[in-house]
């Protein structure tokens, strides 16, 4: 958002900075350069509920975390469907600077042939944070995510309205249970009114992987980014064996 504006209309309206260290990280978030994310992708989406059951902590938007917030905005302006979301899932050094970023996503449709079997659906609509679990097994393997980096590692999600302010980007309920079914331990996201809120995911539950709600988004996700994922073809045969039993 802060990018988009001109720097002249803030000094042509008067508005004076408390220090020059200030102004200088102002005109420097202007500046900021992402990396290029590709053209995307269809149109409809669903915007759903969400609700928070798990004790939260409002935090203020540290430095550190200020260029992953601009960024997570920048991808959600990729999103083709109606809710804006941009996720970067991260692992923070011990001093909580941004260490290693692992994935990144944004919300948007795709066609899942699975998905259309079973439900007469031709598409599926992709949360950010499942986009981004699969750039991360794309990029880095699967062995290596869920062995070491996954269960170090923290999501920021941020969710646009109308490209100029933010809202409550909770983890959904289909992407809450996602994020422990690979191990990530913490998740940050953005509220209305400016701050950050932080959510402890806990132990680690794999078992949630063989889930639907897991399995089928991350199943096209992995589909689209052209990569398997042997656990999640293992968790998803596991279940359907127990489907049949029962």
């Amino acid at each position: 958002v802060l990018q988009s504006l001109e720097r002249n209309a803030f000094t042509m309206g008067g508005i004076t900075f408390p220090t020059k260290d200030v102004e200088h990280e102002f005109y420097r978030l202007l500046d900021l350069d992402f990396c290029d994310t590709p053209d995307s992708i269809a149109q409809v989406g669903e915007k759903r509920k969400r609700t928070a059951s798990e004790e939260q902590t409002i935090t203020s938007c540290h430095n550190n975390y200020t260029q992953l917030l601009l960024e997570a905005a920048h991808l959600a302006r990729n999103g083709a469907v109606r809710a804006q979301h941009g996720a970067i899932i991260f692992c923070p050094s011990s001093d909580g600077t941004i260490q290693k970023v692992l994935g990144r996503g944004w919300n948007h449709d795709c066609a899942h042939q699975r998905l259309r079997a079973k439900t007469n659906k031709n598409k599926v609509v992709l949360h950010s944070e499942c986009h981004a679990i699969a750039d991360a097994l794309k990029r880095f393997g699967e062995d290596e995510c869920f062995n070491v980096l996954f269960p170090k590692a923290h999501i920021f999600i941020a969710e646009l309205i109308s490209d100029f302010a933010y809202d409550d980007s909770h983890p959904c309920p289909k992407c809450d249970p996602l994020l422990r079914a690979v191990g990530i331990t913490k998740a940050l996201y953005t509220m209305p009114d400016g701050t950050m809120m932080e959510l402890a995911l806990g132990t680690p539950c794999y078992e949630l992987l063989g889930n639907e709600n897991c399995s089928l988004p991350l199943k096209a996700a992995c589909d689209e980014q052209g990569i398997t994922c042997k656990r999640l073809a293992d968790a998803m045969k596991e279940a359907a064996n127990n489907r049949s039993e029962d």
